[in-house]
Parts: structure tokens; C-alpha cells; sequence
């Protein structure tokens, strides 16, 4: 029998039940709600960051189909506030400043760019392009919103140059100029990878077992190789046709066979500029509101440049007349005080001494020919111009001449007739001695270069760079030189005499400097029409040729020779990558005409813009 008082108690325990359900259930609503918000905002978070990486795309698609696509851009936020965008936004919406497009949810100014149709995902990026004419490197902000969520990376981009590489060739032949029959100079060059059969006239060097290559190896041809040591990655244009072939060709000498490390790998052709002529157009003191920003120096005819560690450099460049120039051709010019002084008197670039200046910091020197015009002429359009039968002089009495008579040393001796910056030195054989092409033409745009550098730096030449002494940097991890030869840069090695024998065709001969052996040479060193190569390589063994950076030529360079065991003259390549160049370029160095600007760095940074595009700032 129930008792009345138990139907109280009995009463209040289902109250009680039925609260703690009640909670129990609105908690697990509440859990659940939670859940999904979570999940659905780091879904749009994951989704915002994809679309920023989807604006880094796009721009490098703009840029491989615009070569000119890094003067686009807007300087609206505190990330592009250095930049110079003389071209525009090209009408990108990614840039992110456009008018209102009536959308009341959007801040007048605000622009995104759509990942998708439905516009579920946009971007907007902004490009630091304050790096790119000294370095090469563009930096590029791209952020992505999704929703209410938008998060933002950082990358930086740079081009697939020939500085990728520490050698790269076109051609894996000798360079015709350095034939030494007839024949071999008559060499129409060709890949051997387009032919049917093999060229006799031209001269195949392979890539010998003492040399080290210490970096990523390229070429546009096929390689022959003899037990060659590759450390890092080898390229070739040459793919076969039939799968399994070998890409490469082992050397017919004794004992080679296959490289040692790694076996090149097939790619692309990447094709070679024709000229060095887009450096002078860095000297033109008309384009500083568009292209050329900050305009290098420019100096005519045979020029000596001695690098100092303390960020300075000495300048001789007798024929100068304008340092810097307007219109392309010139019909005009200008001589800044930073680029030296013109003339032949004391401390002036004439002068026997030259004139000891500045390095001008991420920029170019561009050394070019000495152009005439007849002596009746009324006026010269170019400011570099010399009328017929004019020539500079060393000093007011003039007692020395150039591309005329001989020149007089301290001593009273008479030496053969000279470029007017020492060249050929006294008791020097120059390599040619041809009326038409000799060596050190007294009005041709030849560079002579040594020392060591302070700064960042390229120095151009429309004819040869000469590399007189080791080139070294005064600090490695922040100094960089590029050369850049339209003809050959050669590693300068004077001899008194050498000759050839006509039976055994063996070379001997005498350095003009025999006790001067290992040379050293840091620098990104490019040819376009010819090759980098040693002076006199077959007259004599000479050591080690250590080049730290990177070379990139039309042709194969001799730099001595060897019977595939041993280095026989010249030198033995010892030739390391700089690493720098990865993500960084010596100041306007010459680019492929065609490639692709891949991502060198890449990062998540702090969110650029809200979802209302408001810069945080």
C-alpha cells in the first residue's frame, strides 16, 4: 500500500530528472552548434588561404605572358609604398583599388579578384617590385577571403635565369673564334641533338674527370661527358627519341664512361638573348619616370676598372666623353659627378691614373664601341661621337697617341701600339695581331677588370670583359658582380711567345708572368655571342681556375687541355655554385628571352586586409 507521503518525494525526483534532461539537451544543441561553427570557420580559413596561394599563381601567369608585368601595380598600401608602377594596374582587379561596383557589402576602393564563379573565394595581391631592378626579385603580398575569413602569405619570385646554374651552354661545341684551322673557325654551329649527322668542322669538348662542378649544370645541347663529377643536378635539352637511351654521349678517349654522380636529366631549351644591348639602355638618364629609375654609368671605348674593398673603384676610360645618355639611338647625354669626370687631366677618367670613384650600388656599368663620324661633319648626334682623325691624349704635351705610332713607357722603352689602358702590356705577344680584329682594339668597347668588391655591381661590355687579376668580394655573404660580354670573357694570361709546331702540332711557350699560377674569380659571368675562356690555355700548365658563382655562355670555353686523365696547359676548373643566386641577382643581369618566374620564398604572414579590405596595418 503506497503512502501519501511518497508521492511528494516521487514527485520532485521527476522534476528533477526532467530539468537535468533539459540541461543535458540544450548542452549537446549547444556543443553541436559550437562544433559546426568551428568547423565551418576553419574550413573558410584553410579555403582563405588557397585562394591567397591562388593569387600568387596568377600573377606569375601574368608575368610568364608579360615581360613588362612588373611595371604594373598600385602603390595603395604600406607593402608596394616604395615601389614605382609607371605602367598602371593593367585593369586587374587583384591589385585591389577599384571604383565602387555598387555592392553595399564592399568599401569604396575594394577589389577582389574571383577564384571561382560563384565568388565563394577571391584574392587581391600587392607587388614590392623596390627590389627587382637591383636584384631581380619581386616580392608579392597576396591575401585570400573567404567569407569573414581572409589570411595572407608572402612570396618572393625570380625568374629561371642562366645565374640558376653554375654552368650553362648553348652550344656544347669550342667557340669558332678559337678554332685553330681554318676549318674549325668555318664551324657553323648547330646542337647536336637537331642534327642528322655530325659536323666535322666544328669541335665537340667534353666534360673531363678533373674537373668538379660543384652546383646545377644545364645546357641546350648534348653533352659528352668522360667520368665527370657532377655534385648536383645536370640538365639537357637533348631528349631521345626512343625511351632508354642515354641523353648524353660518352667521350671517345680511353677509359670514360658514364658521369660519376648524377646523370643529366632532359628539359627545355632556354633560349639565350642575341645582344647585351638591354644593359646600355640602363644608362639612359631620359626613362627615371618609367624603366630606368636609377640610370648606371656608361663609358666608350677601352676601359680599366680596379675594384677596392673599401666600396670604391678606379676608372680609366680615355674616350669617354658622357656618362650617361638620352634617347635610344642617343642624341644626347650628361655627365654626373657619380660616373666621373671627363678629360685627361688629373683625377679625370683620362688620366693615366683614372679617377677613383663610388661603386655605383645596384646598378650597371655598360662599356661600349668608340663610333665615328666624318671630321666635316656639322653636328655628332651622339654624344659620344668622334670625328674621323680625332683621338684622346694622355696629357696636354701629347706625348703619346692612341691607335696611332707606339706608346712610351717610364723607361724611354718603345712597346707595340696600345688601347691607351695599358693593353698589351710591355713585352706581351697579344693573341691576335690580324689588321682587322686585333687584340685590345684601341677604339673597341673592351672592359678590364680586377679587385675586390664592396657592393652589388654589374659590369657590361658590347665587346670583351678581361679578367686581369683575381675578383674577389669584401664581404661573401652580401657582395655580388655580374659580367657581361656581348664577345667572349677571358680569364687574361700574357705570354712573350707561343707557337705552334707545325709537325706535331704541339704548343710551347713563355708567360709573361710564369710565377702568377691559381687565379680565383668570384662573379655571375655571362657571354651571350661567344664563350668564357683562358687566354694562351695551350702554352703552359697554370694551376687551378676556382670560380665561385656562375657561367653562362654561347659556346664552350677552352680553359686548357688534357688527355681525359690529366690537365696537359692551362687550367684545371675547379668551379663552385654561390648559392645566393638562387634568390638573389647581380643588379639588371640578362634573363633568358623566354622563361618563368618561379617562387624562390614563400610564407604565411600576418593578415594583410579585413574582409572589408581595410589594410591592417
Amino acid at each position: 500500500m503506497r503512502r501519501d507521503d511518497d508521492r511528494g518525494i516521487a514527485l520532485v525526483t521527476v522534476i528533477g530528472l526532467g530539468m537535468v534532461l533539459v540541461l543535458l539537451s540544450a548542452t549537446i544543441v549547444s556543443v553541436a552548434v559550437s562544433g559546426l561553427t568551428k568547423s565551418a570557420n576553419d574550413a573558410d580559413a584553410s579555403a582563405a588561404l588557397s585562394a591567397a596561394y591562388a593569387g600568387i599563381e596568377d600573377y606569375q601567369s601574368k608575368l610568364q605572358n608579360n615581360n613588362a608585368y612588373p611595371l604594373f601595380g598600385v602603390k595603395g598600401s604600406s607593402f608596394s609604398a616604395s615601389s614605382n608602377f609607371p605602367k598602371g594596374a593593367d585593369d586587374n582587379p587583384a591589385f585591389g583599388y577599384l571604383p565602387d561596383d555598387g555592392d553595399a557589402d564592399r568599401l569604396d576602393g575594394d577589389g577582389w579578384k574571383a577564384v571561382t564563379p560563384d565568388r565563394a573565394a577571391e584574392y587581391r595581391y600587392e607587388v614590392d617590385n623596390s627590389q627587382y631592378y637591383g636584384t631581380g626579385v619581386l616580392r608579392v603580398r597576396a591575401t585570400g577571403r573567404v567569407g569573414e575569413v581572409t589570411r595572407s602569405v608572402v612570396a618572393d619570385l625570380k625568374q629561371d635565369g642562366f645565374i640558376n646554374y653554375l654552368y650553362f651552354t648553348d652550344y656544347e661545341l669550342l667557340d669558332p673564334d678559337q678554332g685553330t684551322t681554318p676549318e674549325a673557325r668555318a664551324c657553323v654551329p648547330t646542337r647536336d641533338w637537331e642534327q642528322a649527322h655530325d659536323v666535322p668542322a666544328c669541335t665537340e669538348l667534353y666534360f673531363d674527370p678533373n674537373s668538379v662542378f660543384d652546383g646545377p649544370v644545364r645546357t641546350n645541347d648534348t653533352m659528352v661527358v668522360c667520368n665527370s663529377k657532377f655534385k648536383s643536378a645536370v640538365m639537357t635539352a637533348y631528349t631521345p627519341l626512343r625511351a632508354g637511351d642515354r641523353n648524353y654521349k660518352i667521350s671517345s678517349l680511353a677509359n670514360c664512361g658514364a658521369p660519376v654522380n648524377n646523370q643529366p636529366v632532359s628539359v627545355d631549351k632556354l633560349p639565350m638573348p642575341a645582344t647585351n644591348q638591354s644593359l646600355l639602355q640602363e644608362t639612359r638618364s631620359d626613362l627615371q619616370d618609367s624603366t630606368v629609375p636609377r640610370p648606371g654609368c656608361l663609358y666608350t671605348g677601352p676601359t680599366s676598372i680596379v675594384l677596392l674593398d673599401n666600396g670604391k673603384m678606379t676608372v680609366r676610360s680615355p674616350w669617354t666623353k658622357a656618362t650617361q645618355i638620352v634617347g635610344d639611338p642617343a642624341i644626347g647625354g650628361s655627365t654626373p659627378a657619380a660616373c666621373g669626370t671627363v678629360g685627361t687631366g688629373a683625377n679625370q677618367l683620362g688620366s693615366t691614373a683614372g679617377q677613383t670613384l663610388d661603386v655605383p650600388q645596384n646598378n650597371v656599368i655598360f662599356v661600349q664601341d668608340v663610333t665615328r663620324t666624318p671630321s666635316n661633319a656639322a653636328t655628332t648626334p651622339d654624344p659620344n661621337d668622334w670625328k674621323n682623325g680625332d683621338f684622346p691624349w694622355y696629357d696636354t704635351a701629347k706625348s703619346s697617341s692612341y691607335c696611332s705610332g707606339q706608346l712610351r713607357t717610364g723607361t724611354g722603352k718603345v712597346t707595340t701600339t696600345g688601347n691607351g689602358v695599358g693593353y698589351p702590356r710591355i713585352g706581351e705577344t697579344p693573341p691576335s695581331t690580324s689588321s682587322t680584329d686585333p687584340s685590345y682594339g684601341c677604339e673597341r668597347a673592351d672592359v678590364f677588370v680586377e679587385g675586390t668588391l664592396k657592393g652589388n655591381l654589374t659590369i657590361g661590355a658590347e665587346n670583351y670583359v678581361y679578367i686581369t687579376d683575381d675578383i674577389t668580394y669584401k664581404n661573401p655573404d652580401s657582395d655580388v658582380l655580374g659580367l657581361v660580354g656581348q664577345q667572349a670573357v677571358q680569364i687574361y694570361n700574357p705570354v712573350t711567345s707561343c707557337t705552334q709546331n707545325s709537325r706535331t702540332l704541339a704548343w710551347s711557350g713563355t708567360y709573361l708572368e710564369p710565377g702568377r699560377t691559381d687565379r680565383l674569380v668570384s662573379a655571375a659571368i655571362l657571354s651571350v655571342g661567344h664563350t668564357f675562356t683562358v687566354q694562351n690555355y695551350q702554352c703552359g700548365l697554370r694551376g687551378n681556375l676556382q670560380v665561385t658563382g656562375s657561367i653562362a655562355q654561347k659556346f664552350r670555353g677552352a680553359v686548357g687541355t688534357g688527355n681525359g686523365t690529366t690537365t696537359a696547359s692551362g687550367y684545371t676548373k675547379v668551379y663552385g655554385y654561390d648559392k645566393r643566386l638562387r634568390y638573389t641577382a647581380p643588379p639588371k643581369f640578362l634573363n633568358p628571352v623566354s622563361t618563368s618566374y618561379g617562387v624562390s620564398r614563400m610564407t604565411e604572414s600576418k593578415t594583410a586586409f579585413t574582409p572589408k579590405g581595410r589594410e591592417i596595418r
